[in-house]
This record gives structure tokens, sequence and C-alpha cells, in this order.
């Protein structure tokens, strides 16, 4: 919480008197912004007055309904000032979306709707309130965050099993050692005090992973499934934070609800079962999380122990008719009960929706796409953005002949799953602090023309130095000084030649000009130095890639984010995206090698990778990647829905 939620917190005073007369003048002739109405079941969900189930399939508008919710729970004073709404994602870049969406729609209450990651979330819980954990679960100085391979969980408990006790090493033996984090770890409740003896072998594993990791001598490790845990236990053994919390957000959004651990849940039901008014939103049928223990149906468990009611939106305002049409088909094997989805959208195109390609080599592969999205971009006048490559995985194989083929057009590629520094670019692009320095640096690099990134940075730095929209004259000296400051570094650059060391010294006077001790202290999501830092180190080393092929900064800045690209992300990556023409690559054994192990999880990934087209989808295979015996069943579903197939030799 900030400073000003602790005040929020403090205040004993109980608003339902006040919250009925608004309600009752203000939600008769509440309208939505931003949009002309939503669906008779949204109305429904957005109105009711206790917790929410909402389940909605891809393209039904999840991240506008939320953002209409927040409007009318806001606007008509149901959450009044000071108190605001939480929002938690399971994605930055979906957190983001979300925070950014609400801020246009509502400027004058942006301040009091916090949109974030679960992780971020319960992390900014942990170091904010480290000194009231239990003396015996301390953090006794920085520590380190780690992120234990799947390798690294099966050496554990395969060392433990075979050195433990007789008596429980078969137990031990038969513990999960793909899931050991999320369904050992996770499933764990920490009491005050770590016990002497555990009473089953699955207490006695977690308690051994705290003992080698965190509760010793020296740097202690932590991961997200135990920072969760350690969030659970300070809020549970410190009533006075977790009725601060309740006070502060009386309201509690969760998306991509499918997607639940166990931790989470439990987190999210100790912390806000009772009295909160929590609405979760998601789509069963895109739960592709189970690999990192996504409970089997969240959303059964949420109506039973928050008594909530179910929604069910079935618009979708994404794909044409017969796009859904084959989503249907692919939904049906994963839920037989499920309710058809209704288009909202027009059909644009006069060739076949889906249809799948063959190619014998990757080369040829690349290169018909790099000559058809050419083709179809000059006759449409499409960006290249409106196109997606999206792979069940692995998509790295994938990079270097696209950028080739795409290169000769004079198309890009960005490989949204690559790594820079230590975060994947995807979540680098979303990232506050990245679209603040980028942002800046693209006030300075050309004067004038840029309405947006100006709001944008404003709006910033304003959160950073914690100033209310509402404060004219407090708004004033915050854009006054960034105007400043960014005629300054305009000047500057003007003078200075790009280089890898000019784009050093120009993202450090836009450090400091921001200030990032107020970044820490104001954005939830940046609390500790090494946070900060990680995105700091990460944007320095993409600039300093971009500038090394540029020759001015205002295309080192164009490069650096590459909006007009063509994205190559995983399936996972490309949730809650959409595009107008996706090629799905790699409908081979290769990219599907797994799909016997988990055929419902693997069934529901291809789901979400058909469903993020508007118009188009084209499947793509290669006999270079293996054959397809592997996932003859999705190339069934695709025959039976009449999708026909190309050989381009």
């Amino acid at each position: 919480m900030t400073d000003s939620e602790d005040s929020v917190a403090g205040s004993d005073a109980d608003p339902s008197a006040e919250v009925s007369n608004k309600v009752a003048a203000g939600a008769a002739v509440w309208q939505p912004v931003g949009i002309d109405d939503l669906e008779p079941a949204a109305w429904d969900a957005l109105l009711g007055d206790g917790c929410g189930a909402v389940t909605a399939g891809p393209g039904a508008g999840k991240t506008e309904f939320l953002a209409q919710r927040a409007a009318y729970l806001l606007q008509t004073g149901l959450c009044p000032p000071p108190r605001r709404i939480l929002a938690i994602s399971f994605k930055r870049d979906a957190a983001a979306n979300l925070g950014r969406r609400v801020r246009t729609r509502l400027p004058e209450h942006a301040g009091r709707f916090v949109s974030m990651t679960f992780d971020a979330f319960t992390k900014s819980l942990v170091d904010r309130f480290r000194s009231t954990l239990p003396l015996k679960w301390a953090l006794h100085g920085t520590y380190n965050l780690a992120f234990p391979t799947f390798a690294e969980q099966r050496d554990f408990i395969n060392n433990l099993s075979e050195t433990a006790d007789p008596g429980i090493q078969a137990n031990l033996f038969a513990l999960p050692r793909d899931k050991f984090l999320s369904e050992v770890v996770g499933v764990y409740d920490l009491p005050p005090s770590p016990p002497a003896a555990a009473t089953s072998a699955t207490d006695f594993a977690a308690l051994a992973w705290w003992k080698q990791l965190y509760l010793r001598d020296g740097t202690q490790n932590v991961d997200f499934v135990m920072l969760n845990r350690l969030a659970e236990l300070l809020v549970r053994t410190t009533p006075h934070i977790q009725r601060a919390l309740r006070l502060t957000y009386p309201f509690v959004f969760v998306d991509e609800f499918q997607d639940t651990t166990y931790a989470q849940y439990s987190f999210l039901r100790s912390v806000f079962g009772d009295g909160t008014t929590v609405t979760v939103v998601g789509d069963r049928k895109q739960r592709i999380m189970g690999w990192a223990g996504a409970l089997g149906d969240a959303f059964a468990d949420f109506v039973a122990d928050f008594t909530a009611s179910p929604h069910a939106l079935t618009w979708n305002f994404r794909s044409s008719e017969p796009l859904v049409k084959l989503q249907h088909e692919i939904a049906r094997r994963l839920d037989p009960a499920v309710t058809g989805a209704v288009s909202k959208t027009v059909i644009d195109i006069t060739d076949e929706p889906a249809r799948i390609w063959s190619f014998t080599t990757e080369d040829r592969e690349a290169h018909v796409i790099a000559d058809w999205i050419a083709a179809d971009a000059a006759t449409s006048g499409r960006t290249s953005s409106d196109y997606a490559l999206v792979a069940r995985q692995k998509v790295a194989g994938f990079e270097e002949r696209f950028r080739t083929a795409l290169g000769s057009h004079g198309i890009r590629v960005r490989n949204d799953d690559s790594m820079v520094g230590k975060i994947r670019l995807q979540d680098l692009l979303k990232d506050d602090i990245s679209r603040l320095l980028l942002g800046i640096l693209r006030l300075a690099a050309a004067a004038g023309g840029q309405p947006a990134v100006w709001l944008d940075a404003c709006a910033m730095m304003m959160r950073i130095r914690g100033v209310n929209a509402a404060d004219e004259l407090a708004s004033r000296a915050v854009t006054d000084d960034l105007a400043v400051f960014v005629r300054h570094l305009r000047d500057w650059l003007a003078d200075t030649p790009l280089s890898v060391d000019t784009v050093t010294e120009a993202i450090s006077q836009v450090g400091d000009f921001v200030g990032f001790d107020n970044v820490r202290r104001e954005l939830a999501t940046h609390q500790r130095v090494e946070d900060v830092q990680v995105i700091i180190d990460a944007f320095v080393a993409r600039m300093s890639a971009v500038a090394a092929m540029t020759a001015s900064w205002w295309d080192a800045l164009e490069q650096y984010e590459s909006a007009n690209a063509v994205p190559l992300l995983t399936v996972h990556r490309s949730k809650g995206l959409e595009y107008h023409t996706v090629f799905f690559l790699g409908l081979d054994g290769d990219q599907w090698w797994a799909h016997a192990k988990d055929t419902s999880e693997s069934t529901s990934a291809f789901f979400v990778g058909l469903s993020r087209a508007a118009q188009r989808t084209i499947f793509t295979s290669c006999n270079q990647r293996g054959n397809r015996a592997k996932i003859a069943d999705l190339y069934a579903i695709l025959a039976q829905a009449g999708v026909e197939e190309q050989h381009w030799g």
C-alpha cells in the first residue's frame, strides 16, 4: 500500500450509508464510457452487488468489461474516495493494458484504480511489510529472487526421497516432480513458527524446501510461490494489515481466473474472502497453465467459497462468424455443454478465413509467408503489426528465417519471447518504467506531433510524484517540469551523436529527472532497488543493441519499440492479444511433442492460438519438423470443420 492507502486503511468510517444514496441517484442513469453498449449478460454482471464469476470466450471483451465495471463503481460512488479498486492479472501486459484503458476512460479516477500482476501484488506486500513477518520467518537482509527450473525441483525431491527416513520414502517418491513448487510448496500454509517435525510427506518436503532456500544463514532465496506464501502468512498473522487491505480495496478484480493456482487462490480467499466484493473473469476453455499448477476448475471453487453469482458472456467482438464457428468446434471438445458465441464482427476478406499450408522445407515456409504478407499488406493497406507469427513453443527457431525472409520486403520481425537482460521483450515493452523512459526520449527526439506520448508521460510523472490529477496547481508544476526537461534533453540529443555510450548517458539523465526513488515509493510493481534496476538494465541493453544498427536517435527509438513489426510469439504470450491475420506455425510433431501427455491442456493451447485472429488463421506444417501423428486429433477437428489444405512444396 502507498502512504495514501495507509490513510485509507486507518479510517473507521463505514461508507455504506453514503454509498446507498449515491447508488440510488447515479446507478439508474449510468452509461458505459467510451462504448455504445454492453451485452445483456455483461450488464447483469456489471450491476451485480455481490461477488461475481464471469466466464467469457475469446474476443468477448473481458478487459473492456472490467474497465466498464470500474467506471460504474467509481463514477456512481459505489467505490467512494478514498477507497480503491484492485485489479489482479496474470501477465504484465494484461495488467498494463487494463490500467491504461481505465486511465483513458476515467482520468479523474485513475489514481484509485490499481492494476498489477498477482506476483507483483504479493511481492509488494512482502517488500513493504517484511517487518511484520513472524520472527521465525523473518527476512534478515536482501533476498535473492530465484526461478527454480523443473530439473532443479526434480533433483531436490529425488535427493530428499533417497535420504529420508524409510518410513516416509514411499510417500516422498510419489510426490509430483514437475509441479513440485505449485502442488507441494504452494499448498503448504506456513504456520506462525516452523514445526519441529512434519506430519505428512507433503509438509515434510515443503518444509525441507524452505529450510534449504530460506530458513538459513546468508542470503535467502525465494521464488514467486514462496513470496505468495509469505504474503499470505503476514496478512493472516497481522490483523491490522488484513483489515487495512480490505478497507483500502473494497472491490477486487481477477483476470484470467481459469489459470489461478492453489497458492494464488488461497491468498485471495485468505485476504479478501470476507466482506470484499470480488469479480473474477476468465474462460475455462483457455486454461493453459495446468503445467504451472492451475486449479482444475477455479470458477467452481470461487462460486462456492465466495457465494458468487455466475455470468456467461457470449458475444464475440474479435472474430468473424466463420472463425467463431471454427473456434466452437474446438470449444466443444473442451466443454461439450459450451454455448456457441455470437460474432459481432463483419468479415472483410474474400478468401477462406481458415486453411492449412504444408511445406517440404522451413526455408520455403518462411519465404512463402513473407511474400504473402508483403503482397497482402500492399493491396489492403494493413500494417505489419496486423499480422502475427504464433507457435506452440520454441519460437526462437523461427526467428532468423523469418527475419531474413520478411527483411527482403523491408518488414521487421519482433520476437516478443526473446530475453533482454533478465526480462522478456514483451514484458519490457509493457513495463511502466520502460514506457516512461521511451516516452520522454521520444518527446525529446522530435518536437511536437506526439500528444498521446505527452499525455501518457505526464500521467506517469504525476503518479510517480504522488500528484492527483484533480489538483490543477500541482499537476501544472509536474507538466512544466517535464516540458523544461524535455527541451533541455532535446538540445542535448541534437548535439550528441548516437552511440552505445551516449545511449547510457541519455538514459541516466532521464533517470535523474524521474527519480527512481520516487518510482519505488509510488509504483507498487517496482518496490525494490533490484526490481527497478532490472528494467533499467534491460532498457539500456535494448537501446544499445538498436543504436548499433541505426543512425539517429529517432530511428533507434523506433527500433526499440518496433511497433510496426510482425510479432513472433508463443501461444502463452499471445493470450489476450488479437491480430487481423495469424499464422499458426508448426502444426506438427516438433512443436506439439507433448500433446499426448495432457491432451486437454494442449487442446486449450490450440484453442488460444487459433482464437487470436480477427479475420484469418493459417496453420502451417513442415516435413522437416516431424510428422502429424502426435496431433492427428487436431487435424481431424480441422477436417471436420471443413478447413482445406494447400501444399506449397
